[in-house]
């Protein structure tokens, strides 16, 4: 009995040190060891190629909001100011998007909006679905207390029958840019509220697929993946304006054509409202100006500045993308604030109405 127990504290003991043993060899070799944790995003594995779309022909990429290239995204969600509240500087937001690159960028979008050919729809149902994407619609039918009288007022109801708040999830595993199966999603989730009757999209909370990688890795300090790292870890139907216009026609079904109002519920990303605040010429979250605000046409250029920011980026190529059920439309574009629950800090919104040329 005495040997027995012996023996067994031995195998433990063995089984000890080799547990150790192998933890060192993985650390010295620069590895990390899988403890069940979240992982680098960087060094997932991924599976031999089971489903292709488009003939591996995948052009559309996805950054935060809707831009449409890697090289386009500076990743800069929720970087702080730089000279905090109450600054006096022309440039609120020292380290972000200047007025003068958001126009040069407002002049580009319009362009492709304006040489889009009238095409079907890029993605299907199978696309959505093969790239690791699932509705949740398991919210309450409202809207936020800041946008009521502003829809009330654009004649769109705001009655709970009328209203769908759906998020579109990308939870699963998914066939990513390179047309191979990748069984860690990215976590990218974008929720909307859809108001066909009305021809409305609020945008409630949106963080795309690469944002929320960068966010991660950002966060746990691994560095951010490259180009090519990006097309693996990244599913192939990713963009907002995609996900978005899918869920939209799904929902609107003939009504999808009827598309007016896209509301960008209480925006947060330091590009775009510092581009706000250039336009409104106030220090850093200063601007005070109420419902029903101030609108802009894209033909001059703060509407051009306002299309250019990462806000309008999605808007510009939902259009593009789908001109064939919206036909030739022209933007306006309205910015206004609401008083917040967070200390010396207003909240911005903005409204992009697609008017019918």
């Amino acid at each position: 009995m005495v040997f027995a127990v012996v023996k067994s504290r031995c195998v433990i003991t063995a089984c000890v040190i080799i547990a150790i043993l192998t933890l060192i060899s993985l650390v010295c070799n620069g590895k990390q060891p899988d403890l069940g944790i979240a992982r680098d995003l960087n060094q997932r594995s991924v599976a031999a190629p089971v489903y292709e779309i488009a003939g591996g022909n995948i052009k559309k990429v996805a950054v935060p909001f809707g831009q449409n290239s890697f090289e386009e995204s500076p990743n800069r969600l929720q970087i702080p100011a730089k000279n905090g509240h109450g600054s006096s500087s022309k440039r609120a937001y020292p380290d972000t998007l200047s007025y003068a690159k958001a126009v040069e960028n407002g002049k580009k979008y319009l362009g492709i909006v304006e040489k889009a050919s009238a095409q079907e729809p890029v993605w299907t149902r199978a696309d959505f679905e093969a790239s690791g994407w699932t509705l949740n619609s398991n919210y309450p039918r409202t809207i936020a207390d800041e946008l009521i009288v502003p829809a009330q007022e654009k004649g769109i109801s705001t009655n709970a029958a009328d209203i769908n708040e759906i998020a579109a999830q990308q939870f699963s595993e998914f066939t990513n840019m390179d047309c191979e199966r990748q069984d860690d999603p990215s976590g990218g989730q974008f929720i909307q509220i859809y108001i066909p009757v009305s021809g409305t999209i609020m945008a409630v909370e949106n963080i795309s697929p690469q944002a929320n990688i960068a966010t991660y890795n950002r966060q746990n300090d691994f560095p951010q993946p490259t180009t090519q790292q990006l097309r693996k870890l990244l599913p192939a139907m990713q963009r907002w304006s995609d996900i978005v216009w899918y869920v939209w026609a799904t929902t609107a079904k003939d009504k999808a054509g009827d598309l007016r109002y896209i509301f960008r519920d209480h925006v947060i990303n330091n590009d775009t409202k510092g581009v706000i605040d250039q336009i409104f010429k106030v220090p850093a979250y200063t601007l005070d100006f109420k419902w029903p605000g101030k609108t802009f046409d894209v033909g001059i250029n703060d509407g051009k500045a306002l299309l250019g920011t990462p806000h309008g980026t999605g808007i510009a190529y939902l259009l593009a993308d789908n001109k064939k059920t919206l036909g030739e439309r022209s933007l306006k574009i309205t910015c206004f604030t609401s008083d917040s629950f967070r200390k010396k800090v207003t909240d911005y919104f903005m409204l992009f109405e697609l008017v019918r040329v």
